[in-house]
């Protein structure tokens, strides 16, 4: 029986070993993002194995957004935790506050990404898995989201100077769950994974399980359509990149040289543009609308584009730029 663990434990190890992107060659530290969860406990020591065969400085982060009565419980066992495998760990102490039409989970999401960014760390690992990708597809496809969202996660995506790797994604929360107790990791639960109000509470607990009798295969087709829908949002991206850097001009796009594109690559050309400066996208329609009046208002006029409380896109003159409000 211990030879068998050993093996499983080994080949898993390999697994992660195999799967390490080439794009993070050189790259000797790496932050795991630590919430005390099973999937986060996993590949915590799935690392703390790694770094046995491959040489890397590993640390991990534990972000304590203050919304459960038991986050300072949660904020012990990863201190304990990463005391016990001889692992730097760094605490973050925050206060969510709900943003009007953002939600409690995307504030506290977008707070924990900007914590993430203070460690310094040039790769963070995340502990997102294959149940959570197909959670992430049905959500933004109820929300009616920009086709980006749609595509969910990536194995490995770049937000500034910090890459974001997700060795799990193919990995199913059974089995992260059969690993966790071959290796008897202790962990902690959050008890709003069983409130429904949440939409993916809602939809890992009651749609998905009903999905899955009626289609055991689901996660594989999901992920075939979801490569598919990927290598589309590249190319997309690389259309939109070309586009952007021709009508680019000491930072500022000149209207003139968008005119004659067609509507959706002067849509794609100004997403592309903002999502560069990682500021959330607006409607379609509310693009539409701006790049409508970006095109036909006279030199007197300036329209803008609110994206959020400290940023607009405003046409002056001849060119549409970012600005601050």
């Amino acid at each position: 029986m211990v030879n068998l663990r050993l093996k499983q434990n080994k080949l898993l190890v390999e697994s992660i070993l195999k799967q390490w992107p080439s794009e993070l060659d050189g790259h000797l530290s790496y932050c795991v993002g630590l919430s005390g969860g099973i999937d986060s406990v996993v590949l915590l020591h799935l690392l703390s194995e790694a770094r046995k065969s491959q040489q890397f400085k590993l640390s991990a982060i534990h972000v304590n957004h203050g919304i459960s009565p038991h986050a300072d419980e949660w904020t012990d066992f990863c201190s304990n935790l990463c005391q016990q495998w001889d692992i730097p760990l760094r605490i973050s102490r925050l206060k969510v506050i709900k943003q009007a039409g953002v939600g409690l989970e995307n504030s506290a999401r977008k707070l924990r990404y900007v914590e993430y960014q203070q460690t310094n760390s040039p790769v963070m690992v995340l502990a997102h898995h294959q149940d959570d990708q197909i959670e992430t597809v049905f959500s933004q496809l109820m929300r009616g989201s920009d086709i980006h969202n749609i595509a969910a996660m990536r194995d490995l995506s770049n937000r500034g100077n910090q890459f974001y790797w997700r060795p799990l994604l193919s990995y199913t929360k059974a089995q992260l769950i059969d690993y966790a107790m071959r290796h008897e990791l202790s962990h902690i639960e959050d008890e709003s994974n069983h409130d429904n109000s949440y939409l993916r509470n809602f939809l890992r607990n009651n749609i998905i399980p009903q999905l899955l009798t009626y289609d055991t295969n689901l996660p594989q087709k999901i992920a075939q359509s979801l490569a598919s829908i990927q290598a589309s949002v590249s190319l997309n991206d690389d259309v939109a990149e070309d586009d952007l850097a021709f009508a680019m001009n000491n930072q500022q796009i000149e209207v003139a040289k968008i005119i004659n594109l067609s509507s959706l690559r002067q849509k794609s050309l100004l997403s592309y543009f903002i999502r560069q400066h990682n500021l959330p996208l607006p409607s379609s329609r509310q693009l539409k609308e701006f790049i409508r009046q970006a095109i036909t208002a006279g030199q007197d006029r300036h329209p803008r584009l609110k994206l959020n409380d400290d940023y607009i896109l405003i046409r002056k003159k001849d060119k549409i730029i970012l600005a601050s409000i």
